[in-house]
């Protein structure tokens, strides 16, 4: 095969360039330079490395904590106001079994003070003259003779109480307040008769049977069976 002349000239450059490559490798070369470039961006063990982290930490930290302290302190002071209102709205409290059946054991018992009365209208009308807020009057019930009146607190919040004589002639105690005034407790047992829900509860022999009728928080108290308590609350007329 015939080379051209264009042949030579390709196969000169390559060797012209191999040589120059040959005094490259042969030439010394100083990285010291770019050695300390990078050393200076490696922190080093002990005492820098903890330094450089406490400088980068310690900022972020508090730029963190100081949002969540006021955070905290906000809340805080939520809660302290809404306790604050809710104490002087006269927030609905909750009357235990056991503080209804002290009530009715003590009127039984004669250990508060209490007025004779022979009427629901009579009862009404002593405690409108004790009453010193806005009266709650007690509603009628056709069938139980009444003999005492009294009024109690639960908590600050005013309970109108009387004593009723059941045609068995078991005492009974019915308790009156302001439906704002008292909660119905939750864990109670419910028995809806006609539309109206009823909440039934115990105290050792004593039953007893709440109900909110007419923006008025009612409660009968006996040691009579629950549905003869519920009987007589349907017979409650407003």
């Amino acid at each position: 095969m015939m080379r051209s002349e264009a042949d030579d000239q390709l196969d000169a450059l390559e060797r012209a360039t191999a040589q120059r490559l040959g005094k490259l490798r042969s030439m010394p070369v100083d990285t010291s330079r770019l050695d300390r470039l990078i050393a200076a961006q490696i922190p080093r063990a002990g005492t820098t490395r903890t330094s450089a982290a406490h400088g980068t930490f310690w900022p972020l930290l508090r730029q963190v904590i100081t949002p969540v302290r006021a955070v905290a302190a906000s809340v805080a002071m939520l809660a302290t106001v809404g306790v604050i209102v809710w104490s002087l709205a006269g927030g609905a409290v909750l009357a235990s079994p056991d503080t209804m059946a002290k009530f009715h054991q003590d009127l039984v018992s004669g250990r508060i003070q209490a007025t004779q009365v022979d009427s629901i209208a009579q009862a009404n009308r002593v405690l409108a003259a004790e009453w010193n807020r806005k009266q709650v009057e007690i509603p009628y019930i056709p069938s139980e003779h009444v003999m005492l009146c009294c009024m109690q607190s639960i908590q600050d919040r005013q309970v109108a109480c009387v004593l009723l004589k059941s045609e068995g002639g078991v005492p009974i105690t019915m308790a009156v307040a302001r439906s704002q005034d008292m909660k119905m407790p939750r864990d109670s047992r419910r028995v809806i008769r006609n539309g109206v829900t009823y909440h039934v509860q115990s105290s050792g022999n004593l039953n007893m049977v709440m109900t909110e009728r007419g923006g008025r928080y009612i409660c009968l108290i006996g040691a009579i069976p629950r549905d003869s308590l519920i009987a007589i609350a349907e017979g409650i007329r407003l």
